[in-house]
């Protein structure tokens, strides 16, 4: 809910929310291409350094974009097309089983998933578990981190179709999950 008070009255609205952000990774922006980038290591951290620590927290993906070459963007690419395909379909059938898998509930997608709900929908096996606290230690997550975490696991889970998290799911949340770009 957004609640905005104003001198005609009190309001409250229902809301969604979600945050898509970019940032380059240095000041001048070609980082990690040594080629171009002239920033120093110190200068990169200081950038970067910039965003909180618990502004970060918040954050479920971290996703680097690489260069891409003009046959990789121009309208001309028939696989694109066909890989974006596959993927809406994958996309549309894991939104279809978290709105089952959330019926009658008060969620609908797992990133809705309350600390509750985590720990009823994103379960782990033995050996996901330990991994997950290795992950855990390693990293050093916050609660909210390893929640997160959990969600990311879940949802990837669901892209391939599967009742479960596995150590490959796991895996691949952890790829989406940095606390810093150098790292």
């Amino acid at each position: 809910m957004i609640h905005i008070s104003r001198v005609g009255g009190n309001y409250e609205f229902p809301a969604e929310l979600m945050v898509v952000a970019a940032m380059n990774p240095c000041k001048c922006g070609y980082y990690p291409d040594r080629n171009r980038c002239r920033c120093t290591l110190t200068e990169i951290n200081q950038y970067q350094g910039k965003l909180s620590k618990p502004l970060l927290d918040r954050i479920d993906l971290y996703v680097e974009v690489e260069e891409l070459e003009y046959d990789e963007i121009s309208n001309n690419n028939p696989e694109r097309e066909k890989e974006s395909e596959k993927m809406r379909d994958r996309v549309i059938a894991a939104g279809e089983m978290q709105r089952k898998r959330y019926q009658g509930l008060p969620y609908d997608f797992n990133s809705e998933l309350d600390t509750e709900g985590v720990y009823e929908f994103c379960g782990l096996n033995k050996r996901e578990a330990e991994l997950m606290e290795k992950i855990f230690r390693k990293m050093k997550l916050s609660a909210r981190g390893y929640h997160r975490m959990l969600k990311v696991a879940r949802t990837i889970a669901d892209l391939d179709g599967e009742k479960s998290i596995s150590e490959k799911h796991l895996k691949e949340a952890v790829s989406y999950r940095r606390n810093n770009m150098l790292e």
